[in-house]
């Protein structure tokens, strides 16, 4: 019975400590990706023109996935918040089951924007930068 209240807490300890977080140096999220995530996650109501370039870069990059491309042009188009225009592509990216977690959360948090990123959308955008 004592081994268990030592091993046990002890083998907890080690998953714990050994699951990744949901993006955090995650290989498979692309440059684009965390470029797109970099400029969200400081975003007040609209992409600087700098900003811009590098997202209409990024959608002519012959690299950058179909969804990632809807991504950037939504952010381009962005005025407070996502253009009517984009809504029905963002979601259909959401629901894209061949599209990577951190792709579908850019959308979804997208989707969701007014002015500025939440708090927890902030955090999410920061993992997915990394």
């Amino acid at each position: 019975m004592n081994l268990y209240k030592v091993v046990l807490p002890f083998i907890l300890s080690l998953s714990i400590l050994t699951i990744p977080s949901a993006y955090a140096a995650d290989d498979k999220v692309s440059a684009a990706t965390r470029t797109m995530a970099e400029i969200m996650s400081h975003l007040n109501h609209y992409p600087s023109d700098a900003e811009k370039d590098t997202l209409n870069k990024l959608a002519a990059d012959a690299t950058t996935s179909a969804d990632e491309k809807t991504i950037a042009q939504a952010l381009v188009n962005l005025k407070h918040q996502v253009a009517d225009a984009d809504k029905s592509k963002l979601d259909a990216v959401t629901k894209d089951a061949a599209a990577p977690a951190a792709v579908k959360s850019l959308a979804s948090i997208l989707l969701s924007l007014s002015h500025h990123p939440s708090d927890a959308d902030t955090a999410k955008l920061k993992q997915i930068a990394k």
